[in-house]
Order: structure tokens, then sequence, then C-alpha cells
């Protein structure tokens, strides 16, 4: 892997594109235009993954607090959830269908990496997209507004983090092209620090010390589900990839309102 000290972080005109390349690639609006992007200006967009998190848990809050404003309830919620799908073209819900129906499928390691090629999906990528879709509503629905808005404010970019640190921590599990691969194999181990700051820095601006706590609460059961997949699959793909960033946003959420819970004990 290449160096902490070669690896250097864009600058100038770089970071500008690496953001609208990052914010391009993890939503559905095309700010990097119909440039077509190297695996060097893939590996760099890196850094901008949890900002453009925090740009989308931003919208998600203006409509929290439009809800809030409307007083629509639980019809407020759902909004969001679906605007949450929809902003980011259900890319990481399909990564999440595709990994529960090869990581579920009972069977060896390659015949799993086949199942989640197949665009089709299966008994447990349903199961898996309509769990995390419910307990998503559920526990934002329980949520009081002012930490509705701090969850919805971290949660994508904690997700978006983590999708980080699997690209660069683990082994990519395909021999053959991915949507996963698109990185290279040297994208250099800065660009965990870089992400992580963005994502420790906004998560305290935005709940100080409880910003904090959420964040690296979250990341045990995380790592512990990534550890799982990386043993089953002996390596991670584009589709674990997304699944990661589903499995942070929900169990944030979860986090929060268990935390609120024990806290009022």
């Amino acid at each position: 892997m290449t160096s902490l000290f070669l690896d250097s972080p864009p600058i100038g005109d770089d970071v500008v594109r690496s953001f609208l390349l990052a914010f391009s690639f993890l939503t559905i609006i095309p700010l990097y235009g119909n440039r077509v992007a190297g695996e060097k200006e893939m590996a760099d967009s890196l850094y901008s993954y949890p900002l453009v998190g925090f740009i989308i848990g931003g919208f998600l809050a203006l409509l929290a607090w439009f809800s809030n404003l409307l007083a629509l309830g639980l019809a407020g919620d759902a909004l969001i959830i679906v605007c949450w799908i929809i902003i980011t073209g259900g890319l990481h819900l399909d990564g999440l269908m595709d990994s529960a129906d090869g990581l579920f499928s009972g069977r060896d390691r390659d015949r799993k990496l086949e199942i989640m090629k197949d665009s089709r999906v299966g008994a447990m990528g349903g199961i898996a997209l309509v769990s995390v879709l419910l307990l998503k509503f559920a526990f934002l629905a329980s949520l009081p507004y002012q930490y509705k808005l701090w969850a919805l404010l971290i949660a994508p970019a904690a997700g978006r983090c983590f999708m980080v640190y699997t690209v660069l921590l683990f082994p990519y599990a395909r021999s053959g092209p991915g949507l996963g691969k698109c990185f290279g194999n040297n994208v250099g181990k800065t660009k965990i620090l870089g992400a992580t700051l963005v994502l420790l820095i906004g998560a305290i601006l935005t709940a100080r010390i409880t910003g904090l706590v959420l964040v690296l609460i979250t990341a045990v059961p995380v790592t512990m589900a990534v550890l799982w997949i990386d043993r089953s699959l002996e390596g991670l793909t584009g589709d674990t990839y997304g699944a990661a960033c589903e499995i942070t946003e929900t169990l944030l959420l979860m986090v929060t309102v268990i935390g609120i819970a024990i806290y009022s004990l």
C-alpha cells in the first residue's frame, strides 16, 4: 500500500473536482458532469465522502424542520426516509440487498459472490431491505425533534466515512472487474485520517460531545459486521461497501434512541 507520506491529499482545483466527483457518485445530482474519472480521481474523492454525507444530512434535517413546522408527524418521518432513498438513487440499498442475498445463502464463498453479482433480488435481499427501512423509520419516529436533527446530520456522514474504511482497510474480494474496484489498488492511508477528521469535527460541531459519543459507539457493531463480511467473502465488494453505509446509518439512529432511553432512566 502507498506510503502515508507519499499519499498526499488533493490541493487547489483538485479538491473541488474531488468533491464534485464524490457528490456525483454518492447522489443523483451529476455535479461532475459527463467526465470520465480514473482510479486516482476516484481514490482522491474518498476524502470528500463524509462531507457529502453531511450535505445529505443537512437536506434531511431541513426536511425534519419543515415536517415539524407543519406538524406532519409520522408522515413527515416517512417523507424523510423516501427522500433519503431518492437523493442517493437507492445505490446503497441495492448493495445491501445484493449482499444479503449472497451472505445469507448458505453457499461457499465463490457461489456467494456469484449470487451477489446477480441483479435479481432474492428473499434475503427483500428481507434486508424491509428490515432496514422499518428500523430507520421506527427509530427516527422515536426521536425527539432536536435529537432527530442531530442524528439526521451525522448518520449519512458516518455511513460514508465507514465506506472509506471498507475500501481502504479490506482487500477486494473479486478477481475480476467491479464497481468497488474503481478506486485502484493503492488508495493510500491518509484518506482514512482525512475522512475521520471530517466526520469527527462535523459530529462535534453538530452535537458537541454527544455527537462524538454516538459515532464511537456506532463504530463498534459496524466494525463487527464488516469483519464478519470479510471473513465470509475473504474481502469486500462494492455491494458490501453500500451495505456498510446502510448498516452504519441505521445503527446510529438506533444508538441515539437507546442512548436517550438509558440517559432518561
